[in-house]
């Protein structure tokens, strides 16, 4: 094996604290989660430099990238050397794999690698013209996944004594697995439910009393309704906690409190993308979810990944506490170590210690939206999080809802149509129009035409939902 690849390895691996199990009741690793921010970023410079070398001397790309920026393979020395770094994009990456079919020649896993030591590929959910993105990742990968991922849904509260019910069609989704193989690590069983449909799953429920129900916001809701139209209460149900990725809805107050009141349990994030942070990159605690009146900040492993918020336009650090893009760096990953990816996703970064304890840096209100998907209606912006947070608040509508976005002459027209709620199924249409339209206007600002449609009209999701559809030309906000 290749000096630096294992040297990578083991730096990586020494870093790992409590791997098997957990310190107490309350944190995995308190000598990493609880460390002092001096101790976090000695940590954060030793992995950075090596992952540098390691990239330098085994991808050609970054080392072509890297000696483009006027870099040697000795630049690197520790986190003060981030800046100098160059930030990749996903574009650059489409290309390398186009003109280097099938994996490209940005991760420094060779063939021979990944055939003796290979675990799993997975793949985005986007595609380019002849294949989606994929990205290899290796046994080492795995275990060094489940131990990050363990410490997160620790965090959580999830534990022995739990039973998990992931409720994802795993496919070659990276996050899934994810979770799957950090329950695996923890000792804490699972009922596989990817396979079954809704009906099944809720008869898993009746039957073996899981404890865990992971899946997205969207099903969550969904799958809830369902039970209570077969006559089953998902609030009485055996399920105490509720682990929800894919979608921002656990750090959305309105559909944070849907799903609580639902299920009568914690809702809990978990977050990451394919690219560059597969187990989580952030993670609510038992401590956080506890906020009922505002969103809830999201952890986010330090000791696993360097986060920076950047302006969108010049790449240079916001001030803390100010919103920025999220730049993501890899610092575990035999496969994918990847430096400044450019995650795109808006953010607002804090170093405030968290009440449980943990020093670990957070997401205030979790993600706020990918940058691409800021929206400007009649002058003012808004993410679709804000949109779902303003409709899920009105008592007057059902859990789904459609937004649709035209332009009239000079002028942006908006319309959302709604579902009743089952609380207000005698109110009339035109009172519910009212009541919902004011409502709107009040907490986003914007006049909104409202539709009310019957009962189950609109689609349920199982995986990331898409409820936003914009029909003007298309322009980037500014």
């Amino acid at each position: 094996m290749n000096d630096i690849r294992q040297r990578w390895r083991d730096l990586v691996r020494s870093h790992a604290l409590r791997f098997d199990s957990p310190a107490n009741d309350h944190c995995w690793a308190p000598e990493l989660e609880m460390c002092s921010r001096d101790r976090l970023r000695e940590i954060q410079s030793q992995k950075l430099a090596l992952a540098y070398r390691y990239l330098w001397e085994c991808s050609s790309f970054y080392r072509r990238k890297y000696e483009e920026a006027g870099l040697g393979p000795d630049s690197v020395r520790g986190l003060d050397d981030l800046p100098k770094i160059p930030i990749t994009h996903r574009e650059e990456w489409l290309k390398d794999q186009e003109e280097n079919p099938p994996w490209g020649t940005f991760s420094p896993l060779r063939q021979q690698d990944w055939l003796e030591r290979g675990w799993m590929f997975f793949s985005t959910s986007g595609t380019t013209a002849k294949c989606p993105r994929v990205f290899r990742h290796t046994t080492f990968d795995r275990d060094i996944w489940s131990y990050f991922g363990a410490r997160a849904l620790y965090a959580m509260g999830i534990g022995r004594g739990d039973l998990a019910f992931p409720c994802f069609s795993y496919g070659t989704s990276v996050g899934f697995w994810s979770m799957h193989y950090a329950l695996h690590h923890m000792g804490v069983p699972l009922i596989s439910g990817g396979g079954a449909n809704t009906e099944r799953r809720a008869m898993f429920i009746e039957n073996y009393r899981p404890t865990v129900l992971m899946c997205t916001p969207s099903y969550a809701l969904y799958f809830g309704r369902k039970m209570q139209e077969w006559g089953m209460s998902p609030r009485e149900s055996s399920i105490r906690l509720l682990c929800c990725s894919g979608e921002p809805g656990a750090c959305v107050p309105a559909t944070k409190k849907r799903v609580e009141d639902l299920w009568g349990a914690e809702m809990n994030d978990h977050f990451g993308c394919t690219e560059v942070a597969m187990p989580p990159l952030g993670y609510t605690c038992s401590h956080l979810v506890q906020r009922k009146d505002r969103p809830v900040d999201s952890h986010m492993m330090e000791d696993a990944y360097i986060p920076e918020a950047l302006d969108p336009e010049t790449f240079e650090p916001v001030p803390e506490g100010k919103p920025g893009v999220l730049i993501v760096s890899n610092l575990y990953s035999e496969a994918q170590p990847i430096l400044r990816y450019v995650m795109g996703d808006w953010i607002t970064i804090t170093t405030e210690p968290c009440e449980c304890g943990r020093t670990h840096a957070r997401a205030v209100g979790g993600l706020q939206g990918r940058h691409d998907k800021l929206i400007k209606i009649r002058g003012l912006m808004f993410f679709p999080a804000a949109i779902e947070d303003a409709v899920r608040s009105q008592p007057e509508v059902g859990d789904e809802f459609r937004v649709e976005i035209d332009r009239v002459g000079d002028m942006d027209q908006v319309k959302v149509t709604v579902e009743p709620s089952a609380d207000t199924a005698s109110m009339s249409d035109a009172e519910r129009k009212g009541r919902v339209a004011n409502g709107l206007k009040s907490l986003l600002g914007i006049r909104v035409d409202i539709e009310v449609v019957p009962g189950g009209s609109l689609p349920r999701f199982e995986f990331k939902a898409d409820r936003l559809t914009d029909r003007r030309p298309k322009l980037r906000p500014t």
